[in-house]
């Protein structure tokens, strides 16, 4: 469970879900303007989750992240997933109505670090066996990530 707040207030803000089993959180990442999180863990996973604004209109979607840089977003609303049953949310236990990721990419290898890369709605995957991901999600549809580049910067068939 990853908990965002309003540092201005403590307000809680938004609470995220990265999947139903525990794991440990490799990294944190926010794009620069903070609409989209990041977060990677030893499950091999990285999760994108849409933020919301602290003073945005709590009754309506926040606009697209990254609305600014692409305009093909600007008219479209990004929220992250929750569970059906999200509407039961004062009877569920709290895993029913917290919001899962928008867009996840798996990763075949051990701990990685997680960033957004430069260009619009994408986010670089580093691993600890050296292995470099660039990948793009949907800032629309969210889902699975598309993989654009991958390198390996540690030659294994060197080792002794």
């Amino acid at each position: 469970m990853i908990r965002i707040w309003d540092t201005a207030n403590g307000e809680l803000l938004q609470e995220l879900r990265r999947g139903a089993d525990r794991a440990e959180i490799f990294s944190i990442s926010f794009n620069f303007n903070a609409c989209w999180l990041a977060v990677s863990s030893d499950k091999g996973t990285v999760h994108v989750f849409s933020l919301v604004a602290p003073d945005a209109d709590q009754n309506r979607p926040p606009t697209a992240p990254g609305a600014d840089h692409d305009p093909e977003t600007t008219d479209s609303a990004v929220i992250n997933p929750k569970s059906s049953l999200s509407f039961m949310k004062g009877i569920l236990p709290k895993y029913f109505s917290s919001e899962w990721s928008f867009a996840q990419f798996r990763v075949p290898e051990g701990k990685t670090i997680t960033a957004f890369g430069p260009e619009p709605n994408t986010i670089i995957v580093i691993s600890a066996g050296g292995s470099f991901y660039k990948c793009f999600f949907d800032p629309r549809k969210g889902g699975e990530c598309i993989q654009k580049d991958y390198h390996n910067f540690l030659d294994s068939a060197s080792d002794p």
